[in-house]
């Protein structure tokens, strides 16, 4: 299973359940730390950090890119 999961060209509606699996596989996999590329858009991030919320961990932008981020799962 990659540790990047690309979110360019999903719809928002389409993102809660790809962003939920990407993240409950990789806990069950006990990986470390995860990426996911939401681009600039505001609302995409918004989703994304919902879906953290309910598994317990936070996110933290790239520091040259902020358009992608870092999960730590552990």
């Amino acid at each position: 299973m990659d540790k990047i999961l690309d979110l360019h060209g999903l719809k928002h509606e389409h993102v809660y359940k790809v962003v939920d699996q990407f993240i409950g596989g990789h806990i069950i996999k006990r990986t470390s730390e995860v990426s996911i590329i939401t681009g600039r858009s505001i609302k995409m991030k918004k989703i994304v950090s919902e879906i953290l919320t309910d598994y317990h961990v936070t996110s933290q932008e790239e520091f040259a890119n902020p358009g992608k981020l870092i999960i730590n799962l552990r």
